[in-house]
């Protein structure tokens, strides 16, 4: 929601002069916001008894995006004077995530040194989106430490920059400097704007590259679902909130006195959003909940394995033989 429909939202007193159908709506929302929490709370008893303790914080990361994207739509709902707040903390709280999701593939895999083990003789391929779709005439890049190094530096800058940004925008918003209405060259709003666009759009590349590459790997652990998941919480978060405020300034969403087209179009995306969380929590707690078998060892300590076992075969022969030719 831009400041200027935030203010609108405001002045027609938010949902104080709700009627009974409104009333109904805002406690249907309430209900469901309380509900996906309630569900998350369960779901983190579980991973606490359930998960290895080296995946724990991880999977209870990914888990909460929904649940906390759904309480602070719920919350700028009932209190339009938090919207800036609200928003901003669900956005930074998502570019946490970002990066969380990266380290579960790595740790679905065994952790960094079986990961790098698994890799070491693979290729991976880099033209994937959103920056590099069609950009086929990329190199494949071999898997190390520094590469490694460098997917987790792409996502965790934006874990990084994006508070740091958010604070930013804040201080300027109470000196009176920054509006999200205002998207002029001269105003800070479009430029902090575009560069946390830009940063994004970096972050979600060392995912996509990941993802490529070891999806097959880890299909029997459902990466796919789980991936899928994380882009409807991204695009749902990000895309849906841009393209109904869009419509709501080129006057395509009526206003509905006493909301204007802004405040009515700012209800619309908290609403949609708490129910989609919603969703996307109970589906999650299925995705997630479920436990899968470890994958095996990489090759190389297999044929170590072995070995060893022929090595020991050896010497217990040897001992056998040798008690023989004694006893003889």
């Amino acid at each position: 929601m831009t400041k200027l429909a935030m203010m609108e939202h405001t002045r027609t007193g938010g949902p104080t002069g709700l009627d009974v159908t409104g009333i109904f709506l805002f406690a249907i929302m309430t209900l469901m916001t309380l509900m996906a929490n309630l569900v998350f709370v369960e779901e983190v008893f579980y991973i606490y008894r359930k998960i290895p303790p080296s995946k724990r914080s991880i999977f209870i990361w990914i888990n909460a995006a929904a649940p906390v994207i759904a309480t602070t739509s719920c919350i700028g709902m009932w209190i339009p004077r938090s919207t800036m707040f609200t928003d901003f903390t669900a956005a930074v709280f998502f570019a946490i995530v970002i990066h969380k999701f990266l380290l579960m593939m790595i740790k679905e895999c065994g952790g960094q040194n079986l990961f790098l083990r698994r890799f070491e003789n693979d290729q991976f391929k880099i033209s994937t989106g959103p920056c590099c779709c069609y950009c086929l005439c990329l190199p494949y890049i071999r898997i190390s430490r520094r590469t490694l190094f460098l997917l987790k530096l792409g996502t965790f800058q934006l874990a990084f920059l994006r508070p740091v940004l958010m604070f930013l925008s804040i201080v300027l918003w109470t000196n009176g400097n920054y509006s999200l209405s205002d998207l002029s060259p001269n105003g800070a709003a479009i430029w902090i704007n575009c560069f946390v666009g830009v940063l994004t759009i970096i972050a979600l590349w060392p995912i996509g590259i990941m993802f490529q590459n070891v999806r097959v790997l880890l299909s029997c652990k459902k990466i796919i679902p789980k991936f899928a998941l994380y882009q409807f919480i991204l695009i749902l978060s990000q895309l849906q909130a841009s393209i109904i405020n869009i419509l709501a300034m080129q006057g395509v969403i009526a206003c509905a006195p006493p909301l204007s087209s802004s405040a009515r179009g700012a209800y619309m995306n908290q609403q949609l959003l708490i129910m989609e969380m919603f969703l996307i929590t109970l589906i999650s707690r299925v995705v997630y909940r479920k436990r899968y078998d470890d994958l095996e060892l990489p090759e190389c300590s297999g044929q170590e394995t072995k070995g060893n076992n022929q090595e020991n075969k050896i010497r217990l022969g040897a001992d056998i033989i040798g008690k023989e030719m004694s006893a003889i």
